[in-house]
């Protein structure tokens, strides 16, 4: 049973569905709703998603979220974002990522139909990474495991694919894997989550590899950036500032490495100082991001300095 002692609904409804609340105030509703883990917060997240006249950065949260949540009601209006093919495409990437997590068995059909035929190659790589998700889930392969297994994430929330189960592999070992071309993404997903999941500078520095190299796929690099705001180490921090700085880099990879320099730890001033540059991009979802980066930050400093984070603008 959740332990929610935050915010009260009433106030969450008004704070995440009023389009003139700047962005960062929206964003911090929407995790707020998450924890409360009711029916009622679910479709508060689902009446957002489905407005169109919201950001595709907001959208693109709420529909993470709600894979996190894994309320197998929202199954339906993810499903039919996904199946939208006008609308943006990364708030569709995120939401076959959240059917994946959810797990139903009713997402398989659509999840296999868009990973063959879609246009867009990061909903395309999405769907297939979901699509091995969910059967391996189906299968059985989480099953009985304990879930100290290596497999599983030591990070809060749910990850779109298991980390590699070989402990006895090196980092260098893993970043060769996740390097390469040759492997499917699902496996490739699998040596990066170990990597996130050691946690280390070494770790950290292999991630970055990727994130910067432009033989990867926009997705991988912007899962890579996502996982090393996760390990919240100044050793992602150069990487992650190389990214954001790349105008010609897929926008979805750039927000992502805007929200994770906001969340790391021992580097903040150098981090803020770049998120400020970078906070009148403009791509909209790079500004945004830039924004709701700069806002974790003084999220946290107020809590650190014994402030009440609830109440801070």
């Amino acid at each position: 049973m959740s332990s929610y002692n935050g915010p009260g609904l009433e106030a969450l409804s008004k704070g995440l569905l009023d389009r003139q609340s700047p962005v960062a105030k929206r964003m911090r509703a929407i995790y707020y709703l998450r924890s409360m883990e009711t029916l009622d917060a679910v479709n508060i997240l689902l009446e957002a998603l489905n407005d169109k006249e919201n950001s595709p950065l907001l959208r693109h949260e709420l529909a993470y979220v709600l894979g996190q949540i894994k309320n197998p009601e929202a199954c339906e209006a993810l499903e039919g974002v996904l199946a939208d093919t006008t609308d943006d495409a990364m708030v569709r990437h995120e939401s076959a990522e959240a059917l994946g997590n959810i797990g139903q068995a009713r997402s398989l059909e659509i999840l296999e139909k868009f990973a063959n035929d879609s246009e867009s190659v990061e909903v395309r790589e999405t769907c297939e990474i979901a699509t091995n998700y969910l059967k391996w889930k189906l299968d059985g392969e989480t099953g009985q495991k304990p879930l100290t297994c290596a497999c599983m994430s030591p990070y809060e929330g749910s990850d779109p694919a298991p980390a590699e189960v070989d402990t006895s592999l090196t980092a260098e070992e893993l970043g060769k894997r996740l390097a390469s071309e040759s492997l499917p993404l699902f496996d490739r997903y699998k040596a990066m989550f170990a990597l996130r999941n050691m946690s280390c500078d070494d770790s950290a520095t292999q991630l970055g590899k990727v994130l910067v190299s432009d033989e990867s796929s926009a997705l991988l690099r912007h899962e890579v950036a996502f996982v090393l705001g996760q390990m919240q180490l100044a050793a992602g921090a150069p990487a992650l500032a190389e990214s954001l700085k790349r105008i010609g880099e897929h926008n979805m990879v750039r927000h992502e490495a805007a929200e994770a320099l906001g969340a790391i730890v021992g580097a903040e001033e150098s981090c803020r100082s770049i998120l400020e540059e970078f906070k009148d991009d403009k791509d909209g979802v790079v500004r945004e991001s830039c924004e709701v980066a700069l806002d974790c930050q003084d999220y946290w400093s107020s809590f650190n300095q014994g402030s009440d984070p609830i109440s801070a603008e």
